[in-house]
């Protein structure tokens, strides 16, 4: 299974946005074009930044592919990684033999000539490597890990620093292609003309190859087409800090950042997306896989904050303890299909009542629902239980199960006003007793546990009286 984040296939929108980058990268090039060769302000700053900018984003490209080598051991992504670890050595390398960064004429004994020449093997070297990569394609995927897929990137990065050594210490092996801050003598060398091949023919295989189908291959052909045109531009302009060089070293920086600003964007999305998979899994797994209303465990869950978050902040709760009406009888008449049915159809209609965002219904057990009314006065709660009642009284079910005889509740209502319970057991204990008086009295009624405690009272006063009675006589 091809799963890896860049084997991701390219749409019609990230086609267009690659498309737009690509075009105004080029139109760019296009109107510098004319004034690549015109001198401009030398910025000492701009040259450090360019080269971190390029290391990092080249650097964190190469690990962001490593990466998906070792989740996918397909070695492309080794191939290509190598690509990007290659140019992230070659260009802080250059950075530190650059004439006038560190010193006038660059570290490590570094020559006139080297910081050109280690441009030179940068823009014919990651191309080519990119090309390499396509037979990479063709080659199955290997053991995770392997360690073929470490020698590919060992191997870039040593031939990154061997070439970088050639080109400081075997100076007196290479052609002379510069002369103080111009380097028009390489626009006219053998090397121009291979690099500007390499940088074309790369460009052109790998879309004649890839046919751009997934995200991969879409980015990699810009950040191609950004490192021809550097190339092009850094020939044309024939001086450091002229139009045309800086030109090549912003044209630079987008085809360093094109394939890391898409791992970036898809690795967000994929986070998104699994955040959002993780909420539906964790809410499906709350669910009661019958009536598909939260579940006795996330009811257990959230009712104990939402009565913690109650006492802290001194705002009422509500709670319907509902009862589904002589449902055994029910179950024994029209068989258990219908109960079932029954329940759903009642799970519905109490459902389709709550409207604020916070309240919540939850299959209690058996044919026990409950409903929390977080922030709900006692008057406004007593309200939304009636309406909980006449809504399952008069609902109706879909299709041939409407044969079915309706079902009526009786709703056992609580708050946490006037009288505040010491704990979220007691207030479902007084929902409870409220419950067991609206089946006294008949069911398919709502009773406030205030009612219930009132009735009690004078239960329990008539009683006592009828004794002292007796005892008087």
């Amino acid at each position: 299974m091809d799963a890896s984040l860049t084997h991701l296939p390219s749409s019609s929108r990230h086609r267009l946005a690659a498309a737009i980058t690509a075009l105004l990268a080029v139109v760019a090039a296009a109107a510098v074009w004319p004034l690549s060769k015109q001198p401009s302000a030398v910025v000492p700053a701009f040259l450090p930044i360019f080269a971190t900018w390029v290391t990092l984003t080249e650097g964190l490209t190469a690990f962001l592919l490593w990466t998906q080598y070792r989740i996918s051991g397909r070695p492309v992504f080794a191939a290509l990684s190598a690509a990007y670890a290659f140019t992230s050595v070659t260009a802080i390398i250059q950075l530190l033999v650059f004439p006038g960064v560190f010193s006038p004429t660059g570290l490590f004994g570094a020559g006139p000539q080297t910081a050109v020449w280690i441009w030179v093997f940068w823009h014919g070297g990651f191309p080519m490597l990119v090309t390499v990569s396509l037979i990479a394609r063709e080659r199955p995927a290997t053991q995770p890990g392997h360690a073929a897929g470490a020698w590919t990137l060992s191997g870039a990065a040593a031939l990154a620093f061997a070439l970088c050594v050639l080109a400081i210490r075997g100076q007196s092996l290479l052609p002379a292609v510069a002369t103080g801050g111009s380097y028009a003598q390489l626009s006219s060398s053998p090397a121009a003309l291979i690099v500007e091949a390499t940088c074309f023919a790369a460009l052109g295989l790998h879309v004649s190859t890839t046919r751009l189908r997934t995200l991969m291959d879409l980015w990699l052909a810009v950040a191609l087409l950004g490192s021809l045109i550097d190339a092009t531009l850094t020939l044309s302009a024939g001086a450091r800090y002229s139009v045309g060089w800086y030109a090549a070293r912003v044209a630079s920086m987008v085809s360093s950042s094109a394939v890391l600003g898409m791992l970036i964007h898809e690795t967000a999305g994929l986070y998104r997306n699994l955040s959002e998979t993780h909420r539906k899994l964790v809410e499906t797994s709350a669910r009661d896989g019958l009536t598909g209303v939260f579940n006795r465990a996330y009811f257990d869950e959230r009712y104990r904050r939402e009565f913690a978050l109650k006492a802290s902040t001194g705002h009422p709760l509500c709670v319907l303890l509902i009862d589904v009406d002589h449902f055994k009888a029910y179950n024994d008449t029209f068989g258990h299909l219908a109960g079932d049915e029954c329940l759903k159809r009642v799970a519905q209609a109490l459902s389709a009542q709550l409207r604020r965002q916070n309240d919540f219904l939850a299959r209690y057990g058996g044919e026990e629902f409950v409903v929390v009314l977080p922030g709900c006065e006692p008057a406004a709660g007593l309200a939304v239980a009636e309406e909980l009642r006449a809504a399952a009284e008069t609902a109706e079910s879909d299709g041939p199960s409407r044969v079915i005889p309706r079902a009526t509740v009786s709703i056992g209502h609580a708050c946490t006003l006037p009288q505040p319970p010491r704990s979220a057991a007691a207030l479902l204990n007084l929902a409870d007793a409220a419950l067991y008086r609206a089946k006294a009295l008949g069911r398919n009624r709502v009773v406030s546990a205030m009612d219930a405690m009132n009735a009690t009272d004078k239960a329990t006063g008539a009683a006592t009286a009828a004794v002292q009675r007796g005892y008087s006589r």
